[in-house]
């Protein structure tokens, strides 16, 4: 008999790679799993696997869209995150989903938010994790800082995979100036979107590391504040990159909120998720 142990398998390497062109755009995206669909919109470092999304793809359709100005492409015409969320939510659209959840992270989070409140009918329910539309006391991510820097902000547990990787210095330099005009054309706490949420109605996840070296945990509790259908928990022991450190929990807190839909329930006496 054959005891040799089997390897892993690599993380992400159940998604395969297709692309839809859209609003002008040729939008790459990444799909694993099958059932209901959830959208996923990355972070300002441009799409990435992580062992969280494996777990959800083997319990639903994962698609992982590529924004425009990441890889290959330049984007040089949207000037806000509203703009950003009409070329996403077209996407979406093309690819041929008519609803579905959409889990945003840090800048992606920025962007769900948006599309949720343009499109509300289309969202079934919102997961942000480390949204970056209200950043209070923020440090925002300095690509050129030294990567033990760049780790400790990221990452409590840099020991977990997949590895940390440091910003890559061409990709960034052609992405960098397009969060930076996007996130720079709403204040550090935007009054215009605070006035808004409270009419978005959607089912929402607001997740932060308790650890968050980038935008401070306590941003989270303005969506819980002043949404009428909002949850807000603390991962302990992660820092911003929650998927990365938490991926077990991560991943059992996002599929039990999607699984349960109106009867997932946070006790109101706490909201810090343990180990």
């Amino acid at each position: 008999m054959n005891t040799a142990l089997t390897e892993p398998a690599a993380v992400g390497s159940a998604f395969v790679q297709h692309a839809v062109e859209s609003d002008g755009f040729t939008i790459e995206y990444f799909e694993a799993g099958d059932g209901e669909p959830l959208v996923v919109l990355h972070g300002a470092g441009g799409p990435r696997f992580s062992r969280a999304l494996d777990i959800l793809a083997s319990q639903r359709r994962v698609i992982l869209v590529e924004m425009p100005g990441f890889g290959d492409q330049s984007n040089d015409r949207h000037q806000t995150l509203a703009d950003m969320a009409e070329t996403v939510a077209a996407a979406i659209a093309d690819i041929g989903l008519q609803t579905y959840h959409v889990l945003g992270t840090s800048f992606g989070g920025a962007v769900a938010i948006y599309i949720a409140l343009a499109h509300p009918d289309r969202i079934a329910s919102l997961v942000l994790e480390g949204p970056a539309a209200f950043r209070v006391g923020a440090t925002p991510p300095d690509p050129t800082a030294p990567m033990d820097e760049m780790l400790r902000r990221f990452r409590r547990h840099p020991e977990r995979a997949p590895a940390f990787e440091p910003p890559d210095p061409q990709a960034m330099a052609r992405t960098w100036p397009l969060v930076e005009r996007l996130l720079a054309a709403t204040p550090e706490f935007d009054e215009q979107l605070a006035a808004r949420l409270p009419e978005c109605a959607v089912r929402t996840l607001v997740v932060f590391g308790d650890e968050d070296g980038v935008i401070p945990p306590a941003n989270g509790r303005t969506f819980r504040q002043l949404m009428p259908n909002c949850s807000y928990v603390l991962v302990h022991q992660a820092a911003h990159d929650v998927q990365g450190d938490r991926a077990e929990a991560f991943a059992e807190l996002t599929g039990d909120f999607l699984d349960r839909g109106w009867n997932f329930l946070l006790p109101e006496q706490s909201t810090l998720l343990n180990p």
